[in-house]
């Protein structure tokens, strides 16, 4: 997609205004004080590095989880798309995807969710694309396990996104496949299913047991209905909001224009202005969100310190915890006394020095604050104290 264009194709593209995208609440400053706005999209996983077939692991799952009947508080990870909760030390290495139940070979992965498994390469390129993280609060918590943009052996340019998920409490389990490509490696064949610890027990998504298939955005869900048994249907489509940062493309727009391709970016706006911020998801899933920053028309030139409430300080108005590193104003009487200083920009003066009020008269102020990104600014005015 040309990214000048993207402003535009969000009215005729299926890209989605949608709460895991966030650009942040609205703000209202004086024209010209820095603004930083951050997009935010979830939570960054914990990365899991392996080998070609490898298996890694116990990691925790974080909540006590109950597969075929017994408690679990760890899983290990396949690099082929399956995790187990067990070791599973004899599938290293095993990248044949067979149908289920499997009892046989004891090298085939037991004891584990198949979420897809076929063979993938996430040692390619050095990069990592399994993560995982566990969500929510007690309980109601969820462990996802996600494969993002792994690329398939054999076929690089083919790649799959997917999550298992375990739900705390329920103890269901979803697969929510945001894309699994194309590759004739292997006949191209792949598995979604859970299998216990034997390999005598073994479910299966329909259609999807050792078969031939690619998709794009399609969702499972094994709701246990006995310690032997399982329950399998079709679930929504719903990627939960984790992902590596390195996985996860930023774009910030303004007017059609893209100003930035960083997470977070610094505005200066003189005026009103409405910015979009743009997320690709794992070269997949697209969202976007909308914020827009207030400029008040002007830097007040005046107040009544009389204290009645309204108009009684004089401040400019900006956020600086987040957009500005420096900050100094200094105000002056007409004889270039100075009156008044911070370095708070959440500081007002009241017209007042060393404890008197000053006299009605026109004061000049003189600004500097220096951004996050080291961009330095000044500015100066006038202000009138009427009394």
């Amino acid at each position: 997609m040309d990214r000048y264009k993207v402003v535009v194709l969000l009215l005729i593209c299926p890209l989605t205004l949608f709460a895991q995208l966030s650009a942040g609440p609205d703000d209202t400053i004086n024209p010209g004080v820095p603004v930083t706005l951050t997009a935010t999209y979830g939570l960054i996983g914990t990365g899991i590095g392996t080998t070609d077939d490898g298996v890694e692991g116990p990691f925790p799952i974080g909540f006590t989880f109950m597969f075929f009947g017994k408690k679990d508080s760890l899983f290990w990870v396949g690099a082929n798309g399956w995790m187990a909760f067990s070791p599973n030390d004899k599938s290293k290495g095993i990248r044949q995807v067979h149908p289920i139940p499997n009892r046989g070979d004891n090298y085939s992965p037991v004891d584990c969710i198949f979420g897809p498994f076929c063979d993938f390469d996430p040692s390619y390129g050095g990069s990592t694309y399994i993560f995982y993280e566990t969500i929510g609060q007690a309980p109601n918590r969820s462990l996802i396990v996600m494969w993002c943009d792994c690329p398939m052996y054999n076929c690089l340019d083919s790649t799959g996104t997917f999550q298992v998920i375990l739900n705390e409490g329920s103890n269901t389990i979803e697969s929510q496949i945001m894309k699994k490509s194309f590759c004739d490696w292997l006949g191209n064949k792949a598995l979604i299913g859970v299998q216990n610890t034997t390999g005598y027990l073994g479910f299966a998504a329909p259609g999807y047991n050792y078969t031939s298939w690619t998709t794009r955005k399609m969702a499972w869900r094994f709701t246990p209905v006995s310690p032997d048994s399982f329950q399998v249907a079709p679930a929504g489509y719903n990627l939960r909001p984790i992902t590596p940062g390195d996985k996860l493309i930023y774009r910030w727009f303004q007017s059609g224009t893209e100003i930035s391709e960083s997470q977070s970016v610094v505005v200066t706006p003189n005026e009103t202005t409405t910015y979009i911020a743009y997320a690709k998801v794992c070269a997949g899933d697209e969202f976007y969100d909308t914020v827009t920053v207030h400029v008040l028309p002007r830097i007040p030139d005046a107040f009544t310190p009389n204290g009645d409430g309204l108009n009684d300080k004089f401040r400019i108005i900006g956020l600086p915890p987040e957009n500005i590193t420096r900050y100094n104003l200094q105000i002056f009487d007409r004889w270039g006394q100075l009156v008044f200083e911070t370095n708070d920009i959440l500081n007002s003066w009241d017209g007042s020095y060393k404890g008197h009020d000053c006299p009605a008269d026109v004061y000049t102020w003189v600004m500097y604050y220096e951004t996050t990104k080291k961009t330095k600014i000044s500015n100066k005015g006038q202000v009138t104290i009427i009394r």
